[in-house]
């Protein structure tokens, strides 16, 4: 059977790409919140539950409400939670790898038709790139901001080890649409983070993680530590 008969369609990898984006950020939008409720100093432990159970079971409503009611000092006590904390850029960062993987093992045939090769030679439509980089820029915002703050440590890619001309050519297009300025030692330390974050994901969704990583999640969640580590981003405890 030809080739093209098994083409994923332009407009439904879009959708599917577009799809992924709104998932990521609206989980993104709930662990903020909650977030939010439980650093709330000024809410009790039984208004604290009370918030806690209207976002959890009507979440699209307690979110709106949530947001109406005491979004216009969120931003004042994540600051006033990261000078207590520390840094939270590593948290940050975590927060999209999470909800990627989330969407990934709720739904593996797509994922599989965006960041795998179901077909042998498919190569995903143009029209998908910029989509798919959204993802990419919500992951790797927390380390550009960081970056610009000067809050970014120096990561662990040693010094003596410059990156070549070939290699700086190769992430051009990387660093001239998403890093505009950043050295190129920190550029490839995040394409080397994306990759490691979807390689991650793509093993456990694909079923190659069967007998030999017992716990998934678990190896995630170290994976992001370190992947935090070497991009030099402070912890978040």
């Amino acid at each position: 059977m030809p080739l093209a008969s098994y083409s994923y369609p332009l407009l439904g990898a879009f959708w599917t790409i577009f799809e992924i984006f709104l998932w990521v950020i609206w989980i993104w939008i709930l662990i903020y919140v909650f977030i939010d409720i439980f650093r709330s100093r000024d809410l009790s432990g039984f208004a604290k539950a009370l918030w806690f159970i209207f976002v959890l079971f009507i979440p699209l409503i307690g979110v709106l409400v949530y947001l109406i009611a005491r979004g216009g000092k969120m931003h004042e006590r994540a600051a006033a939670e990261a000078a207590r904390d520390g840094g939270p850029d590593a948290g940050r960062w975590k927060i999209v790898p999470r909800a990627v993987r989330a969407w990934a093992l709720a739904r593996p045939h797509e994922w599989g038709l965006i960041f795998g090769t179901p077909i042998p030679g498919y190569r995903a439509p143009e029209a998908t790139v910029e989509p798919y980089a959204r993802i990419a820029i919500a992951m790797m915002r927390p380390m550009a901001e960081a970056y610009e703050a000067g809050r970014l440590a120096p990561g662990t890619r040693p010094a003596s080890r410059p990156v070549s001309d070939a290699l700086r050519a190769a992430i051009a297009p990387v660093s001239d649409e998403l890093f505009d300025g950043v050295p190129a030692e920190r550029v490839v330390m995040a394409v080397e983070a994306w990759t490691t974050v979807v390689g991650a994901v793509s093993l456990e969704v694909f079923g190659h993680w069967r007998n030999t990583i017992l716990d998934p999640g678990a190896y995630f969640e170290g994976t992001l530590d370190d992947v935090a580590v070497a991009l030099g981003l402070s912890s978040d405890g």
